[in-house]
């Protein structure tokens, strides 16, 4: 498997690097959790929104929802045949599933 990181397969495409879809996967969960913060809790103020949502429960679910997100930048790629950046998303996600099954199972 390492192996394959390191000497990814050869391609043609510039942006095809594990690389490239391992930081935007990384990204987007976070960006869910300011997407939801945007648009279903404008009363409270960023502050009071971090501290609700620091529960084990529903920063779970939160993170959740941001990996959900990064199936979207992997069809992207995959539609694109950029396989090496596709690679890196689901390294990313698996990077994101260890937070939410610690807070999930806490």
């Amino acid at each position: 498997m390492l192996d394959r990181i390191l000497n990814p397969t050869p391609t043609f495409y510039k942006y095809d690097k594990f690389s490239t879809g391992f930081i935007p996967g990384l990204i987007c969960p976070l960006l869910a959790f300011l997407f939801f913060y945007t648009f279903q809790m404008k009363s409270m103020t960023f502050a009071e929104y971090l501290h609700h949502m620091m529960t084990p429960s529903i920063i779970a679910k939160i993170l959740s929802f941001g990996c959900i997100m990064n199936l979207l930048v992997f069809f992207l790629f995959i539609s694109r045949d950029y396989f090496n950046a596709a690679r890196g998303v689901i390294m990313a996600t698996i990077f994101w599933a260890l937070p939410i099954l610690y807070f999930k199972f806490k």
